[in-house]
């Protein structure tokens, strides 16, 4: 099936018909009857109510299969439509709505006017309409009429909402921004950013991001918005209570309300950035351990050799060939401790070795190997 028809086409439809009908008025019953008959097939075939409202009686002149199947109500004499029988199919706390979108057109210059409001079926269930319609005036300026179209946009309404409950129990938070400024934040977002609802809205988007990273969230957002980033960016926000927070950010453009905005989704991952600083913390105390063990190891030797020949060196009547060998032991020790010095501040990686124990230590030699 074809979709349906919009405003503007019905609207552009009966006024072609109406011109039609005017030009040929005077000269050929036969054709206005025609034109007038087909109209009126063509009327009744819409899905959408139709219909021609006189404001001086209260009454419609003309009305589509569609609005009387709506807005009558049934009596022993049939189906009755009238101000009073529209007016028992709106929910009551709607009517004061139309009545007053209805004023507001009466007054504007264009007389165009539309309204969404809550029908109520017999059987008492609900239903939500869309209705669109434009005020006739005389040459004076005096209303005569008013036409119009009702659309059921039941399905749109039940989506909207569903769309509604899904981004407030979301689990991410969630915004729409408009002119820089916040136009719909859901409960998480408040949640994560610890201001109300009112006090984000109107607020400054920039106003929760941190200085710092500005100037970068402003970039990544635009090269999001151009399609030019696929993957989320970090950043921190400053929340109300003056809390710094690590948050995850994507960012889509959206209309809203008949105009551009930006959609924005927003995880707060200040736990995950804490949890990765104190394994990158962990990893360099582990790192420092294992280098100390790998020092004491490495020098443990030499040097304990240079402590006992020192010693011995010390000691009175010591023959000449024990002295000399001794000093060269002392020598030899010393310049393995340099070496091994050395290999030390030439570490560029990280390469550990089985220890005692189980343990590990780092592997000087493999580490300073370039």
């Amino acid at each position: 099936m074809g979709e349906k028809p919009s405003y503007e086409e019905l609207e552009a439809a009966f006024n072609d018909l109406k011109a039609r009908y005017a030009e040929l008025k005077k000269n050929d019953k036969s054709v206005i009857r025609a034109l007038s008959e087909g109209f009126e097939q063509l009327a009744d075939r819409s899905q959408d109510a139709i219909y021609q409202f006189d404001i001086e009686s209260g009454t419609f002149p003309f009305f589509n299969r569609r609005f009387l199947d709506l807005y009558g109500i049934r009596s022993e004499k049939g189906i009755v439509l009238s101000s009073r029988s529209t007016r028992k199919h709106i929910h009551p706390d709607d009517i004061s709505i139309l009545r007053e979108a209805r004023r507001c057109s009466l007054e504007s210059e264009d007389g165009l006017g539309e309204a969404e409001y809550r029908y109520v079926n017999p059987d008492g269930t609900i239903r939500w309409m869309h209705d669109r319609w434009s005020v006739i005036r005389e040459k004076n300026g005096q209303p005569v009429t008013i036409e119009g179209f009702v659309r059921d946009i039941t399905k749109r309404k039940q989506a909207e909402d569903e769309l509604e409950r899904s981004r407030n129990s979301a689990l991410i938070g969630s915004y729409i921004v408009q002119g820089q400024r916040f136009r719909y934040v859901n409960p998480q977002f408040v949640r994560i950013t610890a201001y109300t609802k009112e006090e984000l809205m109107g607020m400054k988007s920039m106003t929760l991001v941190h200085k710092d990273y500005r100037e970068k969230v402003k970039e990544n957002a635009r090269l999001m918005l151009k399609g030019e980033r696929t993957t989320p960016y970090e950043f921190c926000i400053v929340d109300k209570n003056n809390n710094i927070k690590w948050v995850m950010e994507t960012v889509t453009s959206i209309e809203f309300e008949k105009k551009r905005a930006i959609m924005g989704y927003f995880m707060d991952v200040t736990r995950k950035k804490q949890i990765e600083e104190e394994r990158r913390e962990k990893e360099k105390l582990r790192t420092i351990l294992e280098m100390a063990g790998a020092v004491s190891h490495e020098l443990n030797s030499p040097l304990q050799t240079v402590l006992t020949s020192s010693e011995k060196l010390a000691k009175d009547g010591l023959d000449e060939a024990l002295r000399e060998k001794l000093t060269g032991l002392i020598k030899r020790n010393t310049l393995k401790m340099v070496e091994i010095s050395r290999k030390i501040q030439s570490i560029s990686k990280y390469v550990a070795k089985e220890y005692v124990g189980g343990e590990k230590i780092v592997d000087i030699d493999a580490a300073s190997e370039k």
